[in-house]
């Protein structure tokens, strides 16, 4: 079959989304033909989120780029006019009919409703051609997405005829019964690379940590929707009755402000700002890690919550959004109350102290990932349902 995949980011842009899509497909292009169509990335957004090095096969994945200047979302002043103009992308309509002529695909799956859920509607109902909608971000209900985005949204949404939707966290938060009937397929994680059979020792000694040290290790966007802050925060409970040291990796717009934090609570020299970590480091990152932290207030999966699990670990996060659907309280990590640094440092503190009960965690951890993330059955899926809309194409 062959495949087009719309979607307003990828790499070399680092983050579940743009990760996600590439693990997908590129298991997918062992047997179909895939083509993604993507803008060709802002230069501000390579600075803070694009990999450093390109260090992920892109191969046989076909990347065809266009200019995305007419879209909303982009325009200066856009959040200023409270969401009076909807977000769509005409760019991406006019260079999605132009691969429909040049490549021909059976099928077109797009990524987010906003800003791509205009071209979905259109080449779904106008040119006639089978259409998939995943919808897996922020784009619905994200933090500060206007009331009359959000109707935008639902109302584009009701006219594509399949929707995978990442989470049932993301699915119900539509609040719209007609679109509760798409398909729930999570992202998932290489199950393969990230293994609690990895040795983290060289990474230790590469950042300085003894070797006797607990090591708390958070990776992120550094956005102010990860709220890295109440980590840091916590962490400052923690050193007052364990030996530790915070990891804090990724890239951001927040790390200037969260090393300034670090430096006025006294704890700069126990916390350890990575920035950007290359892929193929990453696993070991995670298994040098004692315990995984994680406090973002806004998720409709969280892939690092998933690539944590599958090294094995323990993982302590809040009880909100999505994060419950990855996290069971209680069996592979701790979930408390969002914003509370106390309550944070207390569900640290619990599991620290007791070896045994963060082994089991960890253990518990990897046994879900197998059985629910894993990247082989999640690109199965997708595949079923493109199957199922190429054969629903064809009998309407």
């Amino acid at each position: 079959m062959k495949i087009l995949v719309v979607t307003p980011t990828f790499l070399p842009l680092m983050g579940g989304a743009e990760i996600g899509i590439y693990e997908i497909f590129h298991r997918l292009a062992d047997r179909h033909r895939i083509q993604i169509l993507t803008p060709h990335p802002d230069k501000s957004l390579i600075r803070e989120y694009g990999m450093d090095e390109p260090d992920l096969d892109l191969s046989p994945l076909e990347v065809v780029r266009f200019k995305d200047r007419v879209n909303p979302m982009n325009w200066p002043g856009q959040w200023k006019l409270r969401g009076v103009i909807p977000p769509f992308s005409l760019s991406a309509v006019k260079a999605t009919a132009r691969m429909i002529r040049e490549f021909d695909p059976e099928l077109i799956n797009f990524f987010y409703v906003l800003p791509l859920g205009l071209a979905a509607f259109i080449v779904d109902r106008i040119k006639k051609r089978p259409v998939v909608l995943s919808i897996i971000g922020r784009d619905i209900p994200g933090p500060e997405i206007p009331l009359f985005w959000r109707k935008y949204a639902r109302m584009i949404s009701r006219r594509v005829g399949i929707k995978i939707f990442i989470s049932e966290y993301c699915r119900q938060a539509f609040g719209d019964s007609d679109l509760n009937t798409g398909d729930v397929v999570p992202f998932g994680v290489d199950l393969a690379r990230y293994s609690p059979e990895n040795d983290g020792s060289l990474v230790r000694e590469k950042i300085g940590i003894p070797r006797n040290a607990k090591v708390l290790f958070a990776i992120q966007r550094l956005d102010r929707w990860k709220r890295v802050d109440i980590v840091i925060r916590a962490f400052q409970s923690v050193l007052k009755h364990v030996d530790a040291y915070l990891v804090i990796g990724g890239k951001g717009i927040e790390k200037d402000r969260l090393m300034q934090l670090s430096r006025e609570l006294g704890v700069s020299s126990r916390v350890i700002f990575t920035g950007y970590i290359p892929e193929r480091e990453l696993p070991f990152y995670y298994a040098m890690a004692d315990l995984f932290v994680f406090h973002s207030t806004f998720e409709t999966l969280g892939l690092v919550l998933l690539q944590a699990m599958a090294s094995g670990k323990a993982v302590v996060s809040v009880n909100s959004t999505a994060i419950p659907e990855v996290i069971d309280s209680g069996k592979n990590g701790l979930l408390v109350e969002p914003l509370k640094p106390e309550k944070f440092a207390d569900a640290v503190l619990s599991l620290l102290k007791n070896s045994k009960q963060m082994e089991r965690y960890g253990v518990n951890s990897r046994e879900k990932v197998e059985k629910e993330f894993n990247w082989d059955s999640i690109s199965n899926r997708y595949e079923e349902i493109f199957f199922k809309c190429q054969k629903s194409q064809e009998t309407s």
